[in-house]
């Protein structure tokens, strides 16, 4: 049976067809073989040059990839975050990558340290601590979330701020504020079962743990960070370089 693609639409038959060949490669992995034009001509009903303009705005939008001589594959859909080689935001990180992000506060509030974060920021137990909690959203696909913990004292206004739409680096940088180097980490864990609440994953699917403790310039611990992402939803890519061959 063929689809139901409907001639003299508001959308043209290569738009409609573009919908109708991620409909059907949807539940596919990653690197997946597209059928051949003639196949999708003969599935869909419409003429080779309709499928090939469909195709080929797919693979312009990233949806799918294009090997010659091997032939057209479903795209590897990850986000990619740039943390572990930059200093950057996740909306100016996503943004660039043409994806629309969007984030929302599960917890802002001003807390006494455990013992842990107490000694990842060189505080005493005594003090206190904003805490910031956000899952994050990536083309509306929850794709992180992630736990800041600032201790109170450096900067108080935080507990003012939505940062429902706002970045905190931005928030940060308006305050004369920058990160000057950051230890970082990523392991392998398993959800527990609130993240896999809130990542929409399953109970003890693996999740990558990305940990920051950054420093201002003058060695103070100011900000440690947990970030939990799907392990098969996203991508950690970073540039490195070869001491004393800079030129």
């Amino acid at each position: 049976m063929k689809a139901s693609l409907i001639p003299g639409s508001q959308y043209p038959l290569y738009h409609q067809l573009k919908q109708l060949i991620m409909e059907n490669l949807k539940d596919l992995p990653p690197l997946s073989p597209v059928p051949s034009e003639r196949e999708l001509c003969d599935k869909f009903g419409v003429s080779r040059p309709t499928v090939r303009r469909a195709l080929n705005e797919l693979v312009h939008e990233g949806k799918l990839h294009r090997l010659a001589g091997k032939g057209t594959f479903v795209a590897d859909q990850k986000y990619v975050d740039h943390e572990m080689q930059w200093f950057i935001g996740f909306y100016e990180d996503a943004s660039m990558q043409q994806r629309t992000p969007s984030s929302k506060v599960i917890q802002q509030n001003i807390i006494s340290p455990s013992p842990d974060i107490a000694k990842k920021l060189s505080i005493s137990e005594d003090k206190e601590v904003f805490v910031l909690e956000r899952l994050r959203y990536v083309d509306g696909e929850p794709i992180c979330l992630v736990t800041s913990f600032i201790p109170f004292e450096l900067i108080p206004d935080l507990a003012k701020a939505d940062f429902s739409e706002k970045s905190l680096y931005q928030f940060l940088k308006s305050y004369n504020i920058n990160i000057y180097k950051a230890k970082r980490s990523i392991e392998v864990k398993q959800a527990s079962d609130l993240e896999a609440i809130h990542l929409e994953i399953e109970k003890n699917s693996p999740v990558l743990l990305f940990q920051s403790l950054g420093y201002l310039q003058n060695g103070i611990p100011f900000e440690y960070v947990r970030s939990r992402y799907p392990a098969y939803k996203a991508r950690f890519e970073s540039e490195v370089f070869q001491p004393g061959l800079d030129g």
